[in-house]
């Protein structure tokens, strides 16, 4: 009678212990990762793609993921053959902290499925409406860029561009109103009448100086939308890499 009883209460044991580890591989099947958007659109860097990212790209960061995950599944992928696949965890993880950095391009150095490291890169720039690279400059309280001013003898600001006989506050408008756009002056226009010439704020403490609102570079392509600007990617970081390694093959 006791034997029975034990086994009994051996036989539950181990339906326990299965039971919890089917359990288990259901959770980690639960928490199975998927790509988010902005991982998305991060570009994997192959070993030899990685020299010329180094050398062309802006390092942003090193990035690690790991996927606590992965023990709970593994006597299952033992026991199937592979079918419950979770081997994309860890890398998407990857993916999304170099997003979150602000990269175009990471560079896997280090993994082995469950546990992997890599270094992030931000291979693109912000280029304005005018299609030239994004820079940091100051503006003024109409939100102009501020190249040069020409000051009076009272500190007070003269010889400002303006749209005469209409209103516009730029060429463009200026014109479809009907009316004469006025050149700012230049250093010499403003000096040969006894004024004195402020050059173009070059940093933000110049540019304070003279009431200016200092505007950053964008590092981002929000930041750079925000300013009126196109996030480029560079993607001749890469495509001439086949080229550059066939030069030096031969």
């Amino acid at each position: 009678m006791k034997g029975d009883v034990t086994k009994k209460l051996s036989d539950r044991s181990v339906l326990l212990f299965v039971g919890l580890l089917f359990l288990l591989s259901l959770s980690a099947c639960a928490t199975k990762s998927t790509l988010s958007t902005r991982a998305s659109q991060v570009r994997l860097v192959s070993a030899l793609e990685a020299h010329a990212v180094e050398g062309q790209c802006k390092f942003l960061g090193n990035v690690a993921a790991i996927d606590r995950y992965r023990w709970s599944w593994l006597f299952w992928d033992n026991l199937y053959g592979g079918y419950w696949d979770y081997d994309n965890k860890a890398l998407n993880e990857l993916l999304d902290h170099a997003a979150e950095l602000g990269a175009t391009h990471v560079f896997v150095n280090l993994g082995n499925g469950r546990e992997l490291r890599g270094e992030a890169y931000c291979c693109a720039d912000c280029r304005g409406p005018d299609g030239r690279p994004d820079t940091e400059y100051c503006e003024d309280k109409k939100g102009a860029e501020i190249e040069g001013l020409c000051q009076d003898a009272e500190s007070g600001v003269t010889g400002a561009a303006y749209c005469a006989d209409a209103a516009g506050d730029d060429p463009n408008a200026c014109k479809e109103n009907g009316g004469q756009w006025i050149p700012a002056w230049t250093q010499a226009a403003c000096e040969s009448r006894g004024n004195r010439w402020i050059p173009k704020p070059e940093d933000r403490k110049s540019c304070q100086k003279i009431d200016g609102i200092w505007i950053m570079k964008a590092k981002d392509q929000i930041s750079c939308e925000a300013k009126g600007g196109q996030w480029v990617i560079n993607e001749e970081v890469l495509r001439l890499l086949p080229l550059k390694l066939k030069k030096k093959q031969e």
